[in-house]
């Protein structure tokens, strides 16, 4: 565990977080669960971790193991899963927790996947889920598959009956703001409390993200009942989908709420594409900005490489050796993700439009996402995209069954669509037109296809 208060990069006071893992004779899997974790890049991204294990009374040498990584030790009172989880969540929160990060002991979950969820939490979603991608091996691929195929069926009806785009509705790694639990009334005891708490934060109207994560085999003892669990989680999933909207107490004060959104929706996409090599071109007005989020990106994407790169947005060229600003070309081709932060309006003396764009390397396509007051404004300098552009609070319903088949799809491409459209509160895909038609002049389609 580390100090209490460790000092930061940037000076700032740390962010206490409670990194929550159940346990019940886990004593090989939480060892090598702990020794997975980041913590010296959690800290130096101004987190203050601690461990803490819930202890459904092992037989084992779970709890030594947890002592010997100065984790906190919580016997459970209650049963179950869900019961362990609700004494983590209620623990994290009285001892002034800000984030509660749950995650399976047992070695099935990255723990770099931590820093991902935590970027985005501080960026200002209230929930983060890691959506699985599993990694067969020759030994479980029968099991595995059959598995998934459960875990399917179950994101679908999830996503059918609440009207939200729900991509893995039993993950066993993710994240929440604290100060939001109390709101949820959480009462699941088993393990059908991830599928309480990720349909109450949609029902609520909490700001969900979703990002990718591998899923390796387990170590140890399975506890989950296939069908006994299985069928226990679908009752869970009628009874809170159907259920009437709920209020949460989001505690929704916070005082840099400005550029705080958007960079939310921008991290969320970076963390969707799976990439590591980022390129952010951003105007000199813009620098704080753009830095602010490369150094988010970096911390959220552990082994990353982000550089910022200023440019003059009149010239629309990078400042240094001359060159044209790679709009057209956005599109990356080398395994990079172009960001630009902010696009030249048309009407001169006007300053920058606030909008970004990100070039996504599997889809071949450009993201717009506004960044100022118009959350509909797209550059007509920009004449063809052949992209997807970002559009909050318009209040379109999501197609599941389109969304889960996209992120079952054997391409990365595939997948990439899904979280991108789970992310989106709103999306329009446009189709790729002649150069010389204007931005105004592209053809929405739905979002499904």
């Amino acid at each position: 565990m580390t100090e209490p208060n460790p000092p930061t990069a940037n000076g700032n006071s740390p962010v206490p977080v409670a990194i929550v893992l159940p346990t019940l004779n886990e004593e090989e899997g939480l060892a090598r669960t702990l020794e997975d974790i980041p913590l010296e890049h959690l800290v130096a991204a101004g987190f203050a971790p601690t461990f803490l294990v819930v202890d459904g009374h092992s037989t084992d040498q779970t709890l030594e193991v947890a002592r010997q990584f100065g984790a906190t030790v919580l016997m459970q009172t209650t049963k179950g899963k869900g019961g362990a989880t609700r004494e983590g969540l209620d623990w994290a929160r009285t001892h002034g927790m800000r984030y509660a990060v749950l995650i399976d002991a047992d070695y099935t979950y990255p723990g770099t996947g931590i820093a991902s969820l935590l970027s985005l939490l501080e960026a200002g979603s209230d929930l983060v889920i890691g959506v699985r991608r599993p990694e067969f091996n020759p030994l479980g691929v029968v099991r595995a598959a059959v598995h998934r195929i459960g875990d399917g069926l179950l994101n679908y009806l999830a996503a059918q009956l609440s009207h939200s785009p729900i991509l893995d509705i039993c993950s066993g790694l993710w994240g929440i703001r604290t100060d939001v639990v109390p709101g949820l009334q959480l009462e699941s005891t088993g393990f059908e409390i991830e599928s309480e708490v990720f349909l109450k934060s949609f029902r609520s109207g909490l700001r969900v993200s979703q990002i990718p994560i591998s899923y390796r085999n387990r170590i140890g003892e399975a506890k989950l009942r296939a069908v006994h669990d299985g069928a226990r989680i679908c009752l869970a999933i009628v009874r809170h989908s159907g259920a009437a909207r709920i209020r949460a107490d989001p505690l929704r004060h916070r005082s840099d709420t400005t550029f705080r959104e958007p960079l939310r929706d921008l991290q969320a996409i970076c963390l969707a594409t799976d990439a590591h090599d980022l390129v952010v071109f951003s105007p000199v007005a813009r620098l704080a900005e753009a830095n602010n989020l490369a150094t988010r990106l970096r911390a959220g994407k552990i082994g990353s490489k982000v550089t910022v790169i200023p440019y003059d947005p009149v010239k629309q060229s990078v400042v240094g050796p001359p060159s044209p600003l790679p709009l057209d070309a956005a599109v990356s081709r080398d395994g990079r993700v172009p960001i630009v932060v902010s696009l030249p309006s048309d009407e001169p003396g006007s300053g920058p439009m606030s909008v970004a764009v990100v070039g996504l390397p599997n889809t071949q396509r450009l993201v717009y996402v506004p960044l100022g007051e118009d959350p509909f404004a797209l550059p007509s300098t920009i004449d063809h995209s052949g992209g997807y552009r970002l559009e909050p609070g318009a209040g379109a319903r999501f197609r599941s069954l389109a969304i889960l088949t996209a992120s079952f799809h054997p391409s990365l491409g595939g997948k990439e669509l899904a979280l991108l459209t789970a992310n989106a509160d709103s999306l329009k895909v446009y189709r790729r037109v002649d150069e010389t038609q204007r931005a105004s002049s592209l053809t929405p389609i739905d979002s499904s296809t």
